[in-house]
């Protein structure tokens, strides 16, 4: 496994974000290291992270900061670990909201009486995917390793939410959907929403087959209509092609292009970027450009840094993205 230094100088050299540069840094002041984003940390009504493989306990496959409390790893490590990581990030671990989750779209609206919830006592919210939250000192987590973890917050409404997107969650939408739930519940307005997409598989590691591009095509919150799509390097005899979607139009200015998958011809197989993907739906979904921050850290490149469900086959432990109103 990679050394801390050597993971902060990778980590801290990435560009991302569409505004900015330089937006993600590993924050190693306190014992255990996790990954923050420079536009969530100006807000100061919350506190947030992305946990690493780094300054756990965990040994074997969990090797050694595996937050994933459901798996075969020794609960007692893995409670130790949550505590590594909460003070780091000046939260209480018994507090935090641990749902299980299944690659759907149901959005949990967590109360008080969800705090601590499948860490300090048995789990009661299962198939939930997506959590919004307006009270203080309630930690929201969201699990990955490789599918993608985005955080929300809204400094206005004082609005927290955390997501959990794999390539089934992100078709079906299920940011725009939290988007929506924040404004249903809680009036927030998406222009004042910030999002940070975690580490999560990126376009170069990530092959799937054409059933996996054809539910792509039909998510209700990307416009794939003929006019609004465009080809990179489209030929007879290229062997590979990016297909780019725009955003939406917004005060009569064109929306952003997105790259959301590259064909690989040869193969007959598409390397998809579901890093693209999400930003544009929360694009789509009223989110500013500005107020959308990417970390754009492949999880399968970087397998020594960050849990990879593919290149170790399943064989892991669990990253987390976790945020709390302070």
């Amino acid at each position: 496994m990679i050394d801390l230094d050597q993971a902060k100088q990778m980590i801290d050299k990435q560009d991302s974000g569409i505004n900015r540069l330089n937006n993600v840094t590993l924050n190693v002041e306190r014992d255990t290291p996790f990954v923050e984003i420079e536009g969530f940390k100006e807000m100061d009504f919350i506190s947030h992270g992305f946990s690493t493989r780094l300054g756990g306990v965990s040994t074997g496959i969990y090797e050694s900061m595996n937050l994933g409390i459901h798996l075969d790893d020794d609960k007692d490590l893995v409670i130790e670990n949550y505590k590594r990581i909460a003070a780091a990030l000046d939260i209480d671990y018994k507090r935090i909201s641990c749902p299980n989750q299944q690659h759907h779209d149901n959005i949990l609206v967590v109360n008080e009486e969800d705090a601590g919830d499948g860490i300090i006592r048995e789990l009661t919210h299962d198939d939930v995917d997506a959590q919004i939250t307006n009270v203080p000192n309630l930690p929201l987590i969201v699990y990955s390793a490789d599918c993608v973890p985005i955080l929300l917050a809204d400094p206005v409404k004082k609005v927290i939410g955390s997501i959990h997107a794999g390539w089934r969650g992100t078709v079906m939408g299920i940011a725009a959907k939290t988007v929506k739930k924040m404004q249903e519940v809680y009036g927030c307005d998406p222009k004042d929403i910030r999002a940070a997409i975690g580490p999560s598989i990126g376009i170069d590691s990530y092959e799937v087959d054409e059933t996996v591009i054809e539910e792509v095509k039909k998510c209700e919150f990307i416009d794939f209509s003929d006019d609004n799509v465009s080809f990179l390097g489209a030929s007879d005899t290229f062997d590979n092609e990016f297909v780019i979607v725009k955003g939406v139009a917004k005060d009569g200015v064109s929306g952003p292009s997105y790259g959301l998958y590259l064909t690989v011809k040869e193969k007959d197989r598409y390397m998809l970027n579901l890093w693209n993907i999400n930003e544009l739906i929360l694009y789509n979904a009223g989110l500013t450009l500005g107020h959308i921050f990417n970390t754009k850290l492949d999880t399968y490149t970087h397998h020594d840094i960050f849990f990879s469900h593919r290149f170790t086959k399943g064989r892991r432990g669990l990253n987390a993205g976790i945020i709390s109103i302070s």
